[in-house]
């Protein structure tokens, strides 16, 4: 179906409206449920719920989809309380796979199975706050409600990003958690409160405690600063100081055009190279691992193994 020249009212209503428009103001426009599919196959509208849609931006994922539902709640349904990673995403912090909008549980009750929204437990007063007139969960208890509604590894991500930023602490999740109990997925959030630690520098090292975790890899230290006789060599993700172990997560950001030092990308792995000779010249054994590894982590937590079964005490430090 070709797309009508008066869905031209249809854009510009929704750019009137933030960018998102309901059903009954497509149905007052006179729109069928026929003409707005084809709207939506011609990319001029997309589903956030049901009932509820908005202007699509050029390119995005399945993040930035979430975070336009999320938006969309803020805008059309303000008296809700928005948790876990929909809190999260207002509290601009990254998000892992998320799978629904979750909001306190108040008198309306439940969601359609059609809807993006879900409600959950509402935390204690002490564990909201207003972001923009809209009720959100802090980010401590935005992290936890991640780690027991989606997954670990959103909880873990969002907790570190959210201690780096200095919006958290270890100490409150560990306090928000206790007040958790008896809610389905406490033990992840729980899980969650013991892995998040402070200095993570990238996603990749929030998911990196995750999967140590999941393949009982001892506990390391986290963002450890090693010296030798030349002075400080430098931060290290990961240490397993009593077996003389470093583990350093690369993401490609490191080393690409946009890394975050602005030196190009050969000066940034020459610096690297010296940085790791002297961090062998301690005796350490270094282990790198990149994002595919965390998708495949089989060969990688293999040669982990092997370097903590044969290293040794480390004196760098």
């Amino acid at each position: 179906m070709a797309v009508p020249g008066r869905f031209d009212d249809v854009v510009a209503l929704a750019t009137s409206n933030g960018g998102f428009v309901l059903r009954a103001h497509l149905d007052a426009l006179g729109l069928s449920g026929r003409e707005i599919g084809a709207l939506m196959r011609a990319r001029v509208l997309a589903r956030v719920q049901h009932g509820v849609y908005r202007l699509p931006a050029a390119a995005e994922d399945d993040d930035d989809r979430f975070r336009a539902a999320v938006r969309a709640l803020r805008r059309l349904d303000p008296s809700r309380v928005v948790l876990g990673s929909a809190a999260a995403a207002v509290h601009g912090l990254p998000l892992y796979a998320p799978s629904m909008v979750h909001v306190g549980l108040d008198h309306r009750g439940g969601a359609s199975r059609r809807s993006a929204v879900r409600t959950t437990a509402m935390p204690p007063a002490s564990q909201l706050l207003d972001v923009d007139a809209v009720r959100v969960a802090n980010a401590a208890r935005a992290a936890l409600d991640a780690a027991r509604l989606d997954s670990l590894t959103a909880g873990v991500i969002i907790a570190e990003a959210a201690i780096t930023r200095g919006i958290a602490t270890t100490q409150e999740l560990v306090d928000v958690v206790a007040t958790m109990r008896g809610l389905g997925g406490v033990a992840r959030a729980r899980v969650c409160a013991e892995l998040a630690a402070p200095g993570a520098e990238s996603p990749g090292e929030s998911r990196s405690a995750v999967v140590l975790h999941a393949f009982g890899i001892p506990r390391a230290e986290r963002q450890v600063t090693l010296r030798d006789a030349e002075g400080d060599v430098g931060r290290v993700d990961f240490l397993w100081p009593e077996h003389g172990v470093v583990g350093e997560f690369d993401g490609r950001v490191k080393y690409g055009r946009s890394n975050p030092s602005g030196r190009a990308p050969e000066d940034v792995l020459w610096r690297e190279k010296l940085r790791e000779d002297r961090l062998r010249a301690l005796g350490l054994a270094v282990v790198r691992w990149t994002t595919d590894d965390l998708r495949v982590p089989t060969a990688w937590i293999s040669r982990l193994r092997a370097a903590l079964t044969g290293g040794r005490p480390v004196v760098g430090r």
